[in-house]
């Protein structure tokens, strides 16, 4: 009998061991992940606050300053600044309806920027300083707030415990309560243009109707990565314009990846390397120095985390390959793997239809090519390691939106009565058909004429329906290369 106790009490001891263990093994598994998503929050609201202080800092420039190319590069900047801003905000756990005024603001400043470098050179004129002073106030009055906020988290305030879902009444969205009332004057005199409503929700074409687990979702990452992962971790679910399915990945390279699968469809929605670390990366901020120049300065420097995003490729909704028949071999390289990337992923049509590098990064943008047809609409862009080869960064958002099977793409025009409408001072070098975005809604089918004039690079677009110039792109050379405007 005591024989039997003893066993008995042994197996009980090892049971609960094991439980122990089991437990303890839950438990920094959970910490880990909670660490991870804290990380991703608190790097968004970073980078929110970065961009928010800098578009204060070009605003104020631009209200001062009278040469044309210096404003110019204000308002490029300003339109990549607003532009970050809104995604920053999109990956934050904050309801949607809180969010919606200062997401149509950063939307409606980036197409009001765009239509001043388009339309009129970059040159502020006198009816646009009435604008920018109102545009000067409100984005200083969400500084403010941001910093109240910021100020919290700098106290050991933690985004990740103070959320419930997309609960408009959670800690963390109450916060952000200031930016939708009366506090927040947004100005009404935005230019409501290219990015107006109308696109800022539009539908969702690009997805299958079918909605996939948190497991399928992991089966995809696995597959994409050929099996070489180290670790990965669910960070959870965002619900913005798309509801994601957000992951945290290590690689047997040492790299680092956030990821997002769209819930429905199982679509590969964003990669982005080097974002999830242990601590927060450096994260810096332009600041006034008192001779009126400007620098860049560290707020942390824990990590050494890559801060290019791979946003700032999209100056236009239709961008070029420049001089294809002159790329590196570097650059070809990396052309290949973003296609054949592609086609791991089933997207069998996708070309390369513009390329850049910076440094050791090239900078891809990807589109259909279906019938020797151009579909500028469905971009995806891609960004890619030139010293390893490696694919770092994916962004399909607008492929999601938009990628359809378009039919009757049939011009009523030829190529030939087309090119007669395009001006005689324009020294077309090539031309192709191209399915373009129309600036307030829709698409069309077109004519893309290539040329030069007083050296500069052009890009015209005749529509193959009617006849019409749609569009008119010109390639400006800045300090960073070749923007299409």
């Amino acid at each position: 009998m005591k024989k039997a106790f003893i066993i008995t009490v042994s197996i009980l001891s090892c049971v609960i061991l094991v439980l122990s263990l089991f437990l303890y093994s839950t438990n920094v598994s959970l910490n880990s992940t909670n660490m991870n998503l804290e990380n991703l929050y608190q790097r968004s609201f970073y980078d929110l606050v970065n961009n928010v202080n800098n578009m204060e800092v070009e605003v104020s420039k631009l209200m001062v300053s009278n040469d044309s190319t210096s404003q110019q590069k204000s308002l490029s900047k300003l339109k990549q600044q607003s532009s970050d801003a809104e995604n920053s905000l999109s990956l934050l756990p904050i309801n949607e309806n809180i969010l919606e005024k200062t997401t149509r603001f950063m939307n409606q400043f980036n197409g009001y920027c765009t239509s001043l470098i388009t339309y009129k050179d970059g040159k502020i004129e006198n009816e646009d300083y009435e604008t920018l002073g109102n545009v000067y106030n409100s984005i200083s009055n969400i500084k403010t707030e941001l910093n109240k906020i910021m100020e919290k988290i700098m106290k050991g305030y933690r985004i990740s415990d103070n959320i419930s879902g997309n609960d408009v009444n959670s800690d963390f969205s109450l916060n952000f309560s200031s930016l939708s009332n009366d506090t927040i004057e947004y100005p009404s005199l935005i230019y409501d243009g290219p990015f107006s409503d109308s696109t800022l929700k539009k539908s969702i074409k690009g997805l299958k109707s079918t909605e996939i687990s948190e497991n399928d979702a992991e089966n995809l990452i696995t597959k994409i990565f050929d099996n070489k992962i180290t670790n990965l971790n669910f960070l959870g679910e965002t619900n913005s314009n798309f509801v994601t399915f957000d992951f945290g990945v290590n690689t047997e390279d040492g790299k680092n990846y956030f990821i997002q699968i769209t819930k429905q469809g199982g679509f590969l929605l964003t990669i982005s390397s080097n974002v999830l670390n242990d601590n927060l990366g450096s994260v810096s901020t332009e600041v006034v120095k008192d001779d009126n120049s400007s620098e860049e300065i560290e707020i942390t420097d824990e990590n050494n985390v890559d801060e290019s995003s791979i946003n700032k490729t999209e100056e236009s909704s239709i961008v070029k390959v420049e001089s294809i028949n002159n790329l590196t071999s570097e650059i070809e390289k990396a052309i290949d793997t973003a296609e054949n990337f592609a086609k791991k992923l089933g997207l069998n049509d996708m070309k390369c239809v513009w390329s850049a590098a910076s440094e050791e990064i090239s900078y891809i943008n990807l589109a259909p090519v279906i019938d020797d047809i151009i579909m500028y609409p469905d971009l995806i862009k891609v960004k890619v390691d030139l010293k390893n080869n490696s694919l770092v960064g994916w962004e399909a958002t607008s492929y999601a939106y938009n990628h359809t099977e378009r039919d009757d793409l049939i011009p009523q025009l030829s190529e030939d009565e087309a090119r007669k409408l395009v001006s005689s001072n324009l020294d077309v070098n090539s031309q192709k058909l191209c399915v373009i975005p129309l600036d307030y809604v829709g698409e069309t089918l077109a004519y893309e004429f290539a040329g030069k004039y007083n050296d500069f690079n052009y890009y015209l677009y005749i529509d193959a329906y009617n006849g019409s110039q749609v569009r008119i792109l010109k390639v400006v050379q800045t300090d960073e290369g070749e923007l299409v405007l």
